[in-house]
């Protein structure tokens, strides 16, 4: 279900959609599924295993502001127009 409401036609979840946010891939278009499977399965479970908040807090000082599931999965978190 998640997969489907990120990459449904806003891609973003309703959190997201809350706060003015949404995810989109590195030529800032949607997500496809395989870039959703990859940032909220794949990417999310490597960030919890490894030292958890750091994954998460990463984008604080990183340049492209990104956690490591963003990194992973070549997407940005961008603010909604």
């Amino acid at each position: 279900m998640y997969g489907f409401i990120l990459t449904g036609w806003k891609s973003t979840t309703y959190g997201k959609m809350t706060v003015g946010i949404k995810v989109v891939n590195e030529k800032g278009g949607k997500v496809s599924w395989g870039e959703a499977l990859l940032r909220e399965i794949v990417g999310k479970s490597i960030a919890v295993l490894f030292i958890y908040p750091l994954g998460y807090l990463w984008m604080l000082w990183d340049k492209d502001e990104q956690t490591w599931h963003d990194k992973i999965a070549k997407t940005f978190v961008v603010t909604s127009k």
